[in-house]
């Protein structure tokens, strides 16, 4: 009895691994597919980032419930809209110049590039890990002010459900 007991905990060992692993590479094509939809929504430059998490002025992340808060790349130019964005409660509009895209050794892509408008000139950089699918890490340093840091998901323009304030600056 001992032995058949023995040998149904192994067997159902051995099948919890296989199934953890299943899901293991369930998850990791989950990301992947993310990741491509999200690199050809950035090569349309027609997306929207709506702000998940933010980097607060102690240093902490919190988590963000206002679709308000957001980064839109319409073109050639990038919408900041959002105190946690953009440090005002303005739709900002900002001309894009210098964009500059570059994949590392491992799939990931960073891109960064110079947003020029009336009330905020800044550097923006964003990061996309092939690990985790269309979150992208985005970073805006302004010239004047204190750096923004954000993680949000990257979705086209027309599925987004941001709310965009009229009257832009």
């Amino acid at each position: 009895m001992k032995k058949i007991l023995l040998a149904f905990c192994f067997i159902s060992a051995a099948l919890l691994t296989v199934n953890g692993q299943n899901k293991k590479a369930e998850r990791e094509a989950a990301a992947q597919a993310a990741f491509e939809k999200a690199l050809a929504t950035i090569e349309t430059k027609n997306y929207v980032i709506i702000v998940a998490t933010y980097q607060t002025a102690d240093g902490m992340f919190a988590d963000n419930t206002d679709n308000a808060n957001f980064l839109a790349f319409e073109n050639d130019n990038v919408i900041l809209q959002g105190g946690i964005v953009a440090g005002n409660n303005n739709t900002n509009k900002l001309a894009v110049s210098d964009y500059n895209q570059a994949t590392d050794k491992k799939g990931n892509v960073r891109i960064s590039y110079q947003a020029m408008g009336r009330l905020i000139n800044a550097k923006i950089s964003m990061s996309l890990k092939k690990s985790a699918g269309n979150m992208a890490e985005v970073i805006i340093t302004p010239t004047k002010g204190t750096a923004k840091r954000f993680n949000g998901l990257i979705v086209p323009t027309a599925e987004s459900k941001h709310y965009r304030r009229p009257g832009e600056i």
